[in-house]
C-alpha cells in the first residue's frame, strides 16, 4: 500500500520562522542608508577634484623628485692639488692650496681640505703664511677653518701655533678659542683664545694669558 503524499503547509503558516522587520528597524535602516548617500555626495566631488588636480601637477613634480634622487646619489667629488686664488674685502690677494680636497655633494662651494696651506699679502706689503693638518673652505662665504697643528708665520719672524683657526676674508679677521702660542724676537705669549682684527694690526689674546718678554 503506497504512502499518502506529503502535503506542504501553506506559506502563511511558516511566517513565524521568518525574521520580521519592525517599523523602528525599517526607519533606522532607511536613515542609515540616507546618511551614507549624503556623505558620498559630499566626498565624491572632492575626491574627484583631488585626482584631477594630481593628474595636472604630477608631471611638474616628477622632474623635481627625479632630481632629488639623482642629487642624493651623486658621490663626493675628490680633487688632488686643489688651488684657490682671490682677494679679500681690502683687495689683498690670497691663495689657498691643499694636497687633496673633497667637495661634499650636498654642499655647494664647500671643500674639505687635507694638508691645507694658505698665504695672504697685506696692503703694507707684509705677508702671512699658514698651514694645518685639515680644514674647510667655503668659496661662497669666503671663510676658512683650519684645525690640527695650525701654524701661522709672518715675514718679520713671528709665529703663531694653535689647534683651531677661523678666518673671515670678508672683514680680514681671524680668531680661535683654543690655546695659542705667539713667539718672536719679542719673547713668547701664551693664552686661551685669540682674535686678530684689521688684518692682524690689532691682536687680542684671551686669558688666562702669560707673556715672557725679551729685553734687548
Amino acid at each position: 500500500m503506497s504512502e499518502p503524499p506529503f502535503d506542504e503547509p501553506p506559506a502563511e503558516r511558516l511566517d513565524f520562522i521568518r525574521p520580521r522587520l519592525t517599523e523602528r528597524i525599517v526607519r533606522a535602516r532607511d536613515s542609515h542608508m540616507a546618511e551614507i548617500i549624503r556623505r558620498l555626495r559630499v566626498w565624491l566631488p572632492g575626491l574627484a577634484a583631488a585626482i584631477i588636480l594630481l593628474l595636472f601637477i604630477w608631471p611638474s613634480l616628477l622632474p623635481s623628485f627625479l632630481m632629488l634622487d639623482v642629487v642624493k646619489n651623486i658621490p663626493d667629488l675628490a680633487i688632488d692639488n686643489l688651488r684657490f686664488k682671490g682677494v679679500d674685502s681690502k683687495n689683498q690677494p690670497y691663495s689657498l692650496t691643499a694636497a687633496t680636497a673633497t667637495r661634499p655633494s650636498h654642499l655647494h662651494g664647500v671643500y674639505d681640505l687635507s694638508k691645507p696651506e694658505g698665504e695672504i699679502t697685506l696692503q703694507n706689503g707684509t705677508w702671512l703664511d699658514g698651514k694645518a693638518d685639515s680644514g674647510r673652505y667655503d668659496e661662497n662665504e669666503k671663510k676658512v677653518f683650519l684645525s690640527g697643528n695650525v701654524q701661522i708665520f709672518r715675514d718679520n719672524g713671528y709665529q703663531i701655533t694653535t689647534d683651531e683657526l677661523h678666518v673671515n676674508l670678508n672683514n680680514s679677521e681671524a680668531w680661535g678659542d683654543k690655546s695659542v702660542l705667539i713667539q718672536g724676537d719679542f719673547g713668547t705669549i701664551n693664552g686661551v683664545g685669540f682674535h686678530f682684527m684689521d688684518s692682524g694690526h690689532t691682536v687680542i689674546i684671551k686669558g688666562p694669558a702669560k707673556a715672557v718678554l725679551s729685553l734687548h
